[in-house]
């Protein structure tokens, strides 16, 4: 070893063939907090929520289908309470061909599924937090009562006291939500067509008359073989047969109103 007149150090010392700036974590340093709202897997791979996943994994095409039956059933569930508002037993006027269509008669059912799951992954995310950054939970739950009351174990924070795996818990509060949002928003919609005289007002031609039936009617939807109609004035609702029915016309709509156009302004001589 040898130096040199400006001081630095030479010997046979080896070459440093990598220099890196990453930052070394203290010792003792706390872990990243983990703030996915997707639940914890571990634990989970026995549910019949993974065995199904795998089976979609490998076969996509079956995410499709899956989804396509779930959201017709979701569409049959909401058509029972709407047309049940009506003392109408929807399900004798189907056929096969309405139940795969009906989900897709109205765009809420999507908006319905969606809220569903939102609403059931905030209401699991407390144990989903407390699960995945178990010692950033004890410190926040050491800070204020609030953070106490957020992360405790009860039912609605765990799933633990349910005897169900995490993931399941998570699908069944899904379906029970959507459940829930359909049946809520079948018998509004159901309402304000009875009470508040809104819906698709028409007039019914009946085959063989030459004139329409007296009254305008609601539209309230139709099946394969069947016009569901809402009179106001009888306040009652029937199924028509299509066969039956020669037109159908919606009422007039007045013609809004040409906007008057601006006249110049004056000018006045100087």
């Amino acid at each position: 070893m040898h130096t040199t007149e400006s001081g630095d150090i030479h010997g046979d010392v080896p070459a440093i063939a990598h220099l890196t700036t990453d930052p070394v974590p203290a010792a003792g340093s706390a872990p990243p907090t983990d703030w996915s709202v997707l639940p914890v897997v571990q634990g989970n791979e026995d549910s019949v929520v993974m065995v199904v996943w795998r089976l979609l994994r490998q076969e996509p095409a079956l995410i499709v289908s899956a989804g396509y039956v779930l959201l017709s059933l979701l569409g049959l569930w909401s058509s029972y309470f709407f047309y049940r508002g009506f003392q109408l037993s929807i399900l004798d006027y189907l056929q096969v061909s309405d139940f795969l269509v009906a989900g897709l008669r109205d765009p809420a059912y999507a908006a319905i599924l969606a809220g569903g799951a939102l609403l059931a992954i905030l209401v699991g995310w407390p144990d989903t937090l407390r699960r995945r950054n178990p010692a950033r939970v004890d410190a926040l739950r050491a800070r204020h009562w609030g953070w106490r009351v957020l992360f405790s174990r009860s039912a609605l924070t765990s799933w633990d006291m349910s005897g169900m795996r995490p993931l399941t818990g998570v699908c069944m509060a899904v379906a029970f939500f959507m459940a829930l949002g359909a049946a809520i928003y079948s018998l509004d919609k159901a309402e304000n067509i009875r009470q508040s005289g809104q819906g698709s007002a028409v007039t019914v031609h009946l085959a063989g008359d030459t004139a329409a039936l007296p009254g305008t009617a609601r539209l309230l939807g139709s099946s394969t073989g069947f016009v569901f109609l809402w009179w106001p004035q009888q306040q009652r609702a029937e199924a028509v047969p299509i066969s039956a029915i020669k037109r159908m016309q919606s009422v007039v709509l007045p013609a809004r109103r040409a906007a008057a156009p601006i006249p110049p302004p004056v000018q006045t001589a100087r």
